[in-house]
């Protein structure tokens, strides 16, 4: 099973950029060797029209899944208060828990169900999958896939801020 990870083309205010369109041109022009069966998305507009351009180009079904929304994040830039500083010293500590913002457990659990699921489904029939969705998803998808006691093989290739992310999952 091969798992493609594409991380949703630039964008402001969650609507594509001019840099965004022109990345997602570049994207669907790339050739793959790889035929895959369904793609998995973000419910942000950003990942959704990142998604329809690869829906054009693979000619695949389009789920949107809650589970890869992306990670809330602090109100704020710059953490104010205690518990802000603690919720941000704590970013990526996967047994951090924390309701409002999510903590990385919250956003980790949540993740690896999507996960897991999409993987129970298509496994078994060797079908490839293509997931859209965020940066911080990279992070999730890459801790997954490492928890998994199987042989894997990591492709990474970038286009400015859109990227895809191949990972290979012997059953």
């Amino acid at each position: 099973m091969i798992i493609m990870f594409v991380r949703h083309a630039d964008a402001k205010n969650d609507k594509l950029t001019k840099l965004g369109k022109k990345q997602l041109k570049l994207m669907t022009e790339t050739r793959d060797s790889v035929e895959f069966s369904k793609i998995y998305c973000s419910p942000a507009n950003r990942c959704v029209k990142t998604a329809q351009a690869l829906q054009s180009k693979y000619k695949l079904p389009i789920e949107i899944c809650e589970g890869l929304k992306d990670r809330e994040l602090l109100k704020s830039t710059i953490p104010q208060t205690k518990e802000e500083k603690k919720w941000y010293n704590n970013y990526l500590n996967p047994l951090y828990s924390s309701e409002k913002p999510e903590g990385c457990k919250e956003y980790l659990t949540r993740t690896f169900m999507e996960f897991e699921r999409m993987v129970k489904t298509h496994i078994e029939k060797d079908e490839n999958i293509v997931i859209v969705a965020h940066s911080c998803t990279t992070y999730a998808l890459s801790a997954f896939i490492n928890g998994i006691k199987k042989d894997h093989d990591i492709v990474w290739s970038r286009i400015g801020n859109c990227s895809r992310l191949y990972f290979e999952v012997k059953g």
